[in-house]
This record gives structure tokens, C-alpha cells and sequence, in this order.
């Protein structure tokens, strides 16, 4: 009986006409699924488009491709030397990440990469102020990247067909601006009609025990086989659009080890330069990181990232300071603390004073 009525119950439920449960739910998990299986760390990749990684003690050959911008706040737009600014063509996404931030030690874009202030940032600035020690401050500190789209050549690894390129400042940009600067007429390297294919040697490096790692030591510039039309930039992903980069709110949470139930943080509670924030603990110690932007587990390679070092170490021979300027030619007053040369530089504290009196 009791059975009988349980039946009769559902047949009328089942009988009603309602709305669907399901509308609209498994399109947004579909969705979710493409946006995860596209997801690479920090990066979401387009379709198609996988990421390059070059062996440490490799010979490579690669064309450096422009992008389309599209971040009306790119880091290096120049108005009055019409460069980044968006519309146009440039051939760099730089950016900056954290290392170690929350209980995973995850890897994180800095959202002042898109102009955006930053939870770690301000706390770090916040701590220096207060006297703390420079190891844990340096632990929060900023390092620099770029993204790139290139075409590697003559590769057995990868196809001659775009790919994204993420690769730390120290590892390779300081090299090619050296080597522009040395030669001019080689700037027009990434032009699609007037380009020069780089050849690049790399070296392999490790800091303590990690594994191998590879940093350019050469670049050479050689005429290209053949050129681009603008036809290729319909396959060229745009590179302002791949970066990850959480919200104020749940980057402030991450970094603060706050739990996933905890109350909705107010603007009133965002840690400031008088109030420390409410909920969490002082980020952990880390061990010193290698020269800046020194690729970790964020690095790249194929499908798998590669396990990077951890520890901060200098494998070139330290330049003679000289007082009132830059030994590492950074702008001595303007650039104070924006690189991890700075952690090794004598005129630190002179530069920091020149800072505050711009």
C-alpha cells in the first residue's frame, strides 16, 4: 500500500510540467571542462596552441612573432613612441607573478601586470616599511616575465607553428636588449615582412640541487627564409588575454590563508599602510629564489611543468659600484628594488633614498 502511494506520488510529480534542473547547467560545466583542459598553470591557452620550451644546453633557431594588443594598460606602452598601445603590433607580454603564495605554494600573475593594485604587493611595501627582514620580504617580491609567440624552426620537438613562449626576464630578455642595444638595425626583428629569425644558444644551468635549466648565453640574428604575410596573424593568439589573474579579493585570500568559509572580506578590512589585515598569518619563509624571474614550477615544458630551483643565488661576477649610478644599468633612483639585482647591489640603500627624493 504504503509502496503504491510512493508510486502514484512521483507519476504525478513526474506528470507536472516544470522547469528543467539541468537548463543551462551541464552547457556552464561543459565550459568549465574546455576552460580546464585549456588551462596551463597561469596561462589558458587557445585552441590549438601549446606552449614552447627550450632544453637547457640547446642550439635553437625560432622566429618571434607580433601580437595584436588588446590591453589598453600594457606595461610597455609608450604613447609618444607609439608603442603597446592597443590596435597596434608588439611582440612582448611582459608580467609579473608570486611565488609561494598560500597553502599549495601556488604560483600567481601580479595583477598590477594589468594595472590593478595587489594584496602581496601592498603587504610586502607595508612590511618594509615596519623594519621587517629583508628574506621575508623578498620572499613576496614580484618577479619578472614575458610572453612571447614564436615559430620554432627546424625543431624535432615542435612543429613550425605558433606557440606561446613564457620565459623569465633574467633568462633571456636581458640578453636581447643587450643585444639590440649593440646593434640597432636588428630591432626589427619581430616584423613580419622584415624580421630576422633568432639562432639562440643556450646553456644549462642548475642552483643547488635542482634540475637543469636553460638560459640564453647567445643570440644571433640571421636573415629568414621566408617572411610573413598579415594572413598569419589570424593564427597568432593574443597573448593580453592568456594570463590567469585573480580578483583583489581572492588573491587576498590565497595569500592570507583564509578559509573558504570565512565572511566576505569589506573594503574597510584591505590591509593598509596603519592596519594589518584581520584574518591569516605573515607569509612563510621561503628559501632565496635565483637571480629574478629564475624559472620554478612555473616554467613550461610540453604538457608537464619542469621542476625549477628555489634557491636565490648569483652566478655572475658582481659589477664595481659606482656612487649615484646603476652597476647593472638600471636608472639609479628610478628603478630601486624593481629587479633582483637589487638584492645585490651595494648602492641599495642610496638608490632607495634617490627614490624617495624623485
Amino acid at each position: 500500500m504504503q509502496l503504491n502511494n510512493i508510486f502514484n506520488k512521483n507519476k504525478k510529480i513526474m506528470s507536472k510540467k516544470r522547469k528543467s534542473n539541468f537548463r543551462g547547467k551541464t552547457t556552464k560545466d561543459a565550459q568549465r571542462q574546455k576552460r580546464a583542459a585549456a588551462s596551463y598553470g597561469y596561462l589558458t591557452l587557445p585552441k590549438d596552441v601549446n606552449v614552447y620550451s627550450p632544453d637547457p644546453g640547446s642550439r635553437v633557431r625560432l622566429d618571434i612573432l607580433p601580437y595584436v594588443v588588446a590591453d589598453e594598460h600594457h606595461p610597455d606602452r609608450d604613447d609618444e613612441a607609439d608603442i603597446a598601445i592597443a590596435g597596434s603590433l608588439w611582440y612582448k607580454r611582459p608580467f609579473k607573478i608570486h611565488r609561494n603564495v598560500g597553502v599549495d605554494n601556488d604560483v600567481v600573475v601580479c595583477p598590477t601586470s594589468i594595472g590593478k593594485k595587489c594584496p602581496v604587493c601592498e603587504y610586502r611595501a607595508k612590511r618594509m616599511k615596519e623594519g621587517a627582514d629583508k628574506e621575508d620580504t623578498d620572499a613576496m617580491k614580484a618577479s619578472m616575465r614575458n610572453l612571447y609567440v614564436v615559430i620554432p624552426l627546424k625543431s624535432k620537438k615542435f612543429d613550425s607553428v605558433p606557440h606561446i613562449w613564457d620565459i623569465s626576464q633574467w633568462l633571456f630578455q636581458n640578453l636581447l636588449n643587450e643585444e639590440l642595444e649593440e646593434d640597432e638595425d636588428y630591432g626589427v626583428f619581430p616584423d613580419l615582412e622584415e624580421g630576422y629569425s633568432l639562432r639562440i644558444r643556450f646553456d644549462s644551468m642548475t642552483i643547488g640541487k635542482s634540475d637543469p635549466f636553460a638560459k640564453a648565453s647567445r643570440i644571433d640574428f640571421e636573415e629568414r627564409e621566408e617572411q610573413y604575410t598579415e594572413d598569419i596573424l589570424e593564427d597568432i593568439p593574443c597573448l593580453d588575454e592568456v594570463l590567469n589573474i585573480l580578483d583583489y579579493k581572492e588573491l587576498q585570500a590565497k595569500f592570507f590563508e583564509m578559509d573558504d568559509d570565512a565572511d566576505e572580506i569589506d573594503d574597510d578590512e584591505v590591509p593598509d599602510e596603519e592596519e594589518k589585515p584581520r584574518r591569516g598569518r605573515t607569509p612563510r619563509k621561503k628559501e632565496p629564489e635565483p637571480e629574478d624571474d629564475e624559472p620554478e614550477d612555473d616554467e613550461p615544458e610540453d604538457d608537464k611543468p619542469e621542476k625549477k630551483p628555489n634557491r636565490r643565488t648569483r652566478t655572475d661576477k658582481k659589477p664595481e659600484p659606482q656612487k649615484g649610478k646603476c652597476p647593472f644599468k638600471h636608472k639609479f633612483g628610478k628603478d630601486w628594488d624593481e629587479f633582483d639585482d637589487c638584492d645585490e647591489c651595494d648602492e641599495f640603500d642610496a638608490c632607495g633614498k634617490a627614490s624617495e627624493e624623485e
